[in-house]
């Protein structure tokens, strides 16, 4: 079965950025995420649409 969740690490291996990035975009809520404990769980639906999100609201911000 294919992973539905990514941890912190994953994400921020996924995103080609540091773990300190990514905890920032998790504690700001910029990043979807919720906590089991100490563990930041990562729904992979949300992270893509956040890339998605991202690269239209950018996208929209060059044309103007």
């Amino acid at each position: 079965m294919e992973k539905i969740v990514l941890t912190a690490v994953e994400t921020a291996r996924a995103l080609a950025i540091t773990d300190a990035r990514v905890l920032e975009l998790l504690r700001t809520g910029e990043i979807p995420a919720y906590r089991e404990g100490k563990n930041w769980k990562i729904p992979k639906t949300l992270l893509l649409k956040y890339v998605e999100d991202r690269a239209i609201a950018e996208t929209k911000e060059r044309r103007n």
